[in-house]
């Protein structure tokens, strides 16, 4: 959560145009991506950070779900890193969101489909989140080169 705060306040910063935005930013979005990308699967199952190399916090997780939590991660990850790209004017930035929201509705249909059958929490959580980084991608591929301004 304070990650998520952190990029939103670097956005903000970019926004207004502060000095040494881009490093804020960039740290601040690689390390949310890093967050998403390596440990995805265990932030998406509520397994805690001293328990992801037990076996006992994978009981009663179905293949499925973790395979489901690890793509989520992935996507969600690289949706991150298109907006940061699309903040700091990179370029690769509209393909880098492009690829990120294909990958997470794919996740999103899976969820989807996998919440129908089995009516879980977990699935909600992903399909609510794949939406709100889908929504953010949207805005960022709008927004981008007309928002944030290079210096």
């Amino acid at each position: 959560m304070i990650l998520i705060a952190g990029a939103a306040i670097g956005a903000l910063l970019a926004l207004l145009n502060v000095p040494y935005h881009s490093v804020i930013v960039s740290f601040l979005f690689m390390a949310l991506s890093f967050l998403y990308f390596y440990l995805g699967f265990a932030l998406f199952n509520g397994i805690h950070l001293r328990k992801i190399f037990t076996a006992e916090s994978y009981k009663g997780l179905g293949s499925w779900r973790i395979g489901v939590a690890i793509g989520t991660g992935i996507a969600i990850s690289q949706i991150t890193i298109g907006i940061m790209s699309t903040i700091l004017n990179y370029p690769m930035a509209k393909i880098l969101l492009q690829v990120g929201m294909a990958f997470t509705a794919v996740m999103l249909l899976l969820a989807s489909i996998r919440n129908a059958k089995e009516k879980n929490q977990f699935y909600r959580n992903i399909i609510l989140r794949c939406a709100v980084f889908i929504i953010l991608g949207v805005v960022a591929l709008l927004l981008q080169g007309h928002l944030f301004q290079t210096t």
